[in-house]
């Protein structure tokens, strides 16, 4: 029987450590966004989905979150759009960014023969690992200087200059990042060689240019993984001739890679489009003679149109913006994941084009459709799964799904690779979650009907849920939930310069929604519901023991200028280690956050990153600007940026938080801290979510990776400064790990001798990201340690039970991202491969605000909270343009 979850009003005042037998409500608010079922007409249709979670047919390697697009290379110099990639980061579990001419005039590398300057290359790989990143290098554009006849569309006029040119920007990232490093990167020559638009010779002289790079590219690093053509759809005949020549010259190719849409700009966009090319590309691998084994499949841009550089109003470039993306998004990945052998993806990178709207792809920010139109427009037909000013799109809440699934897929029937309703579904690696998507996408993007009517079972539930007491969690993605969009284009007129309330409107808009409020139920052997799901929507179920992150994950950082809303704030350029924006204010101004998730065990501290050049304090509270006050924090002259630890009144559940400034101040970013001993919610990591930022690490990577991609854990646990990142086998003692610390123990040490840093490198905590000493261990490659240096050891970055990991990985069994935060990934935010939260640096101040006689700290029981919110020819023919880490396996 189901039964609603309430609120336990007592459980807010008792402390972290303690957990009620009661559960906390999430709210009950009628008019509280995604708490209410949609009402849609009747069904016209009707399917029947059926989840056999006995039968686990294969992995889910996630090739979706390994690399996403960007712009020009130099618009990641803007701030804005590093804190972009750090959210997608995050809550996606997006590993490589992937953008054009990084070798642009505008980027300023080339000064002549043998002279380069440097500084923009160091801020562009600067910002991308400051997001826990790594970029996907397509070696483009040519510089004019070097250019055949001037044009940066150009064959180089030298070749072997062109070839030391190469040579020595593949080895200031070797010098910079180490080489085990740099040989996990994925270097692209060119972009579109077949395209006239990017390239103005032949595809013989792309293929002398190739040979030249592949030239210089080995010189600096030998194991280097290059490979091309990286051509446009249906470019068969040019990818099988790039395969001829480069074994006839010996060129070395590490992958065969190239671009598919389903078109330009038009009415429809067919999700299996990504399918077909796939089969294509891997024909022509397989054809010539290797394996994907040998020779990667790589799709390194997709999206529904190929015209989505801004103002295109034809439907399916609309629908970057709309609800229609993300059901297209995950029916695309689905049909690909369908081909999963094994743990074998049928494809190693499937790169969505782009990760924001701050986008140009011919001269930088000169050429951004959204700065044209002033900056303020939220929506303009551009490719991004955020708009220009940071808000998500429904299309980020497909791929925030799809981060949710758990660590190997279930059989599934009843659906159709047609128009209409099917499922994808996965079980944690610890059977005590079970993720079901069900989708309804037409390739019509207007199209229109009656919803259908879903009759969801689950059979064969397995012993770790049968019998036992579970959460039940409804996420819906469809026009009026999770969609800002329906906002702005329904209510607010498409206003070209909203005000700061209607901005508000659609960022309570931007989270991923409850369908209806979480609730319990005691599961059986098998599992029903009945769904009613519009066309260009997709449901997430999810059936599990902890309750999963809904709305913002506390435990994560959370960027002082990714507010919900604002008064007196101004964002900044930030000049803090982090890079990306920063916010400031005085006396009286504020930010808020909506639906930030406290989990249920609670936190009882918050760890601010602030910059304050005289005393002041932050306020924090909850559900109001003068709601209940949860923590007064003190802020000393901080001299510059500094991290400020606070107490807070013990809280739990769901809420909006408040921060009101006392006085002038600076605020980079805000994490919440669970130090008791149940910190059990915060979902599924997915593979490699973080091994936990509390006591335990909850369950979030899988066998692959360890503890999280980068980290060996915080607080008690892992080890932050100077102490172990690990025990015996552990990337974390009691914690997998944390990501997005450098590495399996933050300041020196990574762990003891199987742990966190052991086998293949003495620390486990530099200030280059980390993993572990190889594929199955404490977080994968260039782990744990420094660059060269190894994260954990083969077995584990986190102990056998208790967290991190298994004994072959850091986040499966009971760790990663469930108990305690998730590692910040392993929930909500960035569960998937490794995923990873920006830590704070702990530099300037770290004192920690003792309560006590006259402190404002005391155990507050807060009565009369009833109701707590949830509420919450591009190119090809039509374009005019002229122009990681897999920290699994990366770091």
């Amino acid at each position: 029987m189901r039964t609603r979850f309430h609120l336990d009003m007592a459980r807010l005042g008792t402390s972290c450590g303690v957990r009620s037998s009661a559960r906390l409500a999430l709210g009950v608010s009628a008019g509280s966004l995604g708490l209410v079922m949609l009402t849609a007409a009747p069904a016209a249709n009707a399917a029947d989905i059926a989840v056999d979670a006995g039968s686990q047919v294969s992995g889910n390697p996630r090739f979706w979150s390994e690399m996403v697009g960007t712009g020009t290379a130099s618009l990641t110099l803007r701030s804005d759009l590093q804190t972009h990639y750090k959210i997608a980061r995050r809550e996606l579990g997006m590993l490589r960014v992937r953008g054009h001419g990084v070798l642009n005039d505008d980027m300023g590398i080339y000064k002549g023969a043998g002279s380069y300057d440097w500084s923009k290359f160091d801020k562009y790989l600067d910002a991308i690992a400051a997001a826990d990143m790594r970029p996907g290098m397509e070696l483009s554009f040519m510089p004019t200087a070097l250019a055949s006849s001037g044009n940066s569309r150009n064959p180089p006029k030298d070749q072997n200059t062109y070839k030391a040119f190469i040579q020595a920007v593949v080895q200031h990232a070797v010098d910079k990042f180490g080489a085990d490093d740099v040989s996990q990167w994925y270097w692209e020559v060119w972009n579109e060689p077949n395209y006239s638009g990017f390239w103005t010779g032949t595809m013989n002289d792309y293929f002398t240019m190739y040979d030249s790079a592949v030239a210089g590219a080995t010189a600096a690093l030998p194991n280097v993984k290059i490979g091309g053509p990286v051509t446009t759809q249906g470019s068969t005949n040019e990818m099988g001739q790039f395969l001829d020549h480069a074994k006839s010259s010996g060129a070395r190719v590490s992958f065969l890679a190239s671009h598919a849409y389903p078109g330009g700009a038009g009415t429809s966009a067919d999700a299996s489009f990504g399918l077909t090319d796939n089969n294509s590309r891997v024909n022509v691998i397989t054809s010539h003679g290797y394996t994907t084994d040998q020779m990667p499949s790589l799709n390194t841009e997709w999206n529904t149109s190929y015209s989505g550089q801004g103002g295109n109003t034809t439907a399916n470039c609309v629908s970057m913006d709309t609800h229609a993306n993300a059901p297209f998004i995950i029916k695309a990945v689905k049909l690909l994941s369908d081909q999963v052998k094994g743990d074998t993806p049928p494809l190693a990178v499937f790169s969505y084009w782009v990760v924001s709207d701050i986008f140009d792809e011919s001269s930088g920010p000169s050429g951004s459709y959204i700065l044209a139109q002033g900056g303020n427009l939220p929506f303009g037909q551009v490719f991004g799964l955020m708009t220009f000013q940071g808000v998500r799109k429904a299309a980020f809440n497909g791929f925030k799904m799809l981060n949710l699934l758990g660590d190997k897929r279930l059989k599934v029937s009843g659906g159709t690779q047609r128009d209409g309703v099917d499922a994808m579904a996965t079980i944690s690696a610890a059977g005590d979650e079970i993720q079901i998507i069900v989708y309804n996408y037409y390739a019509d993007i207007a199209s229109s009907g009656n919803a259908e009517s879903v009759n969801l079972t689950v059979s064969n539930i397995p012993a770790t849920l049968a019998g036992k007491e579970v959460f039940v969690t409804h996420f819906r993605v469809d026009q009026t939930h999770s969609n800002p969009y329906n906002v702005w284009s329904t209510t607010q007129g498409k206003t070209k310069d909203p005000t700061e309330a209607q901005w508000q409107e659609m960022r309570k808009q931007q989270h991923l929604a409850l369908m209806e409020p979480v609730s319990t139920e005691t599961l059986g052997s098998s599992y029903t519901a009945a769904l009613s799901l519009p066309r260009q929507s997709a449901s997430m179920i999810i059936l599990g023991l902890t309750r999963p992150v809904t709305g913002r994950n506390a435990l994560v950082d959370m960027e002082g200028e990714d507010y919900d809303g604002q008064s007196g704030i101004t964002k900044e350029d930030c000049t803090d280690t982090s890079m990306g924006q920063s916010i400031t204010g005085n006396g009286g101004a504020y930010i808020f956050y909506d639906d930030v998730d406290f989990r249920d065990a609670g936190v009882d501290s918050v760890e601010l990153r602030v910059n304050a050049s005289a005393a002041t304090t932050l306020e924090l509270h909850a559900d109001s600007q003068t709601g209940p006050v949860i923590g007064s924090c003190a802020i000393p002259a901080t001299n510059g940026w500094a991290t400020q630890e606070c107490e807070l009144t013990p809280t739990a559940g769901v809420h909006t938080v408040y921060a009101v400034f006392g006085g002038a101040m600076h605020l980079n970013s805000m994490k919440f801290v669970c130090s008791g001993t149940d910190c059990d919610t915060g979902g599924t990591g997915g593979t490699g979510g973080t091994g936990g930022t509390g006591p335990t690490g909850g369950a979030g990577g899988t066998t692959a990776v360890g503890g999280g991609t980068s980290t060996g854990g915080r607080g008690p646990t892992g080890g932050s400064s100077g102490t172990a990142g690990g025990t015996t086998s552990a990337g974390g003692a009691a914690t997998g790990g944390r990501s997005g610390v450098p590495a399996g123990g933050s300041t020196t040490v990574g762990g003891a001798t199987a742990a966190g840093g052991g086998t293949a490198g003495p620390t486990g905590g530099s200030s280059t990201p980390g993993g572990g000493s190889d594929p199955g261990a404490g977080g994968q490659q260039p782990g744990g340690g420094t660059t060269t240096t190894a994260g954990g050891a083969n077995t584990a970055g986190g102990a056998t039970t208790t967290a991190g990991g298994t004994t072959t990985a850091s986040g499966a069994t009971a760790a990663g991202g469930q108990s305690a935060a998730g590692g910040a990934a392993g929930g909500d935010s960035t569960g998937a491969s490794g995923s990873g939260t920006e830590d704070s640096e702990s530099s300037g101040c770290g004192c920690r605000i003792p309560s006590g006689t006259g402190s404002p700290f005391g155990y507050l029981a807060f009565l009369g909270l009833v109701g707590l919110g949830l509420s919450s020819l591009r190119r090809r023919r039509s374009r005019c343009s002229t122009g990681p880490h897999d920290w699994r396996t990366v770091r």
